[in-house]
């Protein structure tokens, strides 16, 4: 009887020890798939590309106001696509090779800063050499003269888009492409521990929703 007693200890003892690791493992998967969410925040940004207008009805509008106005302080005309990373217009250049894009862009407080005559920088974004920051940006994706995002549905991820500022080229990596509501707010899926570059436009053939393109920053070079 002793030691039938005994063995059922020895089982009672084993198969706690046995419940207690599948405790502490349970928790640890837990942990890991809490702090996975954690780690991916959302922030929201006020953006609204058409307005009461289509890119077909853009077209003509937008054509006109393209051009900076004439100002004695700012240059009066856009300059020519460079490989410089600055100008007096543009603070650096947007590139992705994947679709020949080489476009400027133009700082937060610049009155040409708009997405009906440029791509647009939004507000609250972060400029490229800021850790963990976000630079936001956006632009049509019709048929006009300033629908410099027309082509961006060719993306996927995993390919690379460049910013060059500073003279520095900054070289992103493309993580998540989702859809959001057009409703005048885009909201921002993007790892807090990562620097990273924002890509927004309206969706190809979808008058409802915009696609975002998530790129975070794998390495940078000298230019």
């Amino acid at each position: 009887m002793d030691k039938i007693k005994e063995e059922m200890k020895k089982k009672e003892i084993l198969i706690i020890i046995m419940f207690i690791f599948a405790i502490i493992g349970f928790s640890l998967l837990s942990y890991d798939f809490i702090m996975s969410k954690i780690r991916l925040t959302f922030e929201t940004v006020n953006l609204e590309l058409y307005g009461n207008n289509t890119p077909e009805e853009l077209t003509e509008e937008t054509e006109a106001q393209n051009e900076p106005e004439k100002n004695t302080n700012e240059t009066s005309e856009e300059p020519k696509q460079t490989t410089n990373t600055t100008s007096s217009y543009y603070f650096g250049y947007l590139q992705i090779p994947k679709i020949n894009l080489n476009q400027g862009l133009v700082p937060l407080n610049s009155k040409y800063n708009n997405v009906n005559k440029n791509i647009q920088t939004i507000y609250p974004s972060d400029m490229p050499d800021v850790e963990n920051g976000n630079l936001i940006l956006a632009a049509h994706s019709g048929t006009s003269k300033i629908s410099y995002f027309k082509h961006l549905y060719q993306l996927t991820t995993n390919d690379q888009f460049y910013i060059l500022y500073n003279s520095t080229k900054y070289i992103y990596n493309i993580v998540n492409i989702y859809t959001v509501p057009k409703n005048g707010h885009v909201e921002i899926r993007r790892n807090p521990t990562k620097t990273v570059a924002t890509l927004i436009t309206c969706t190809k053939n979808d008058d409802t929703t915009q696609t975002v393109y998530i790129g975070e920053l794998i390495s940078k070079e000298g230019v």
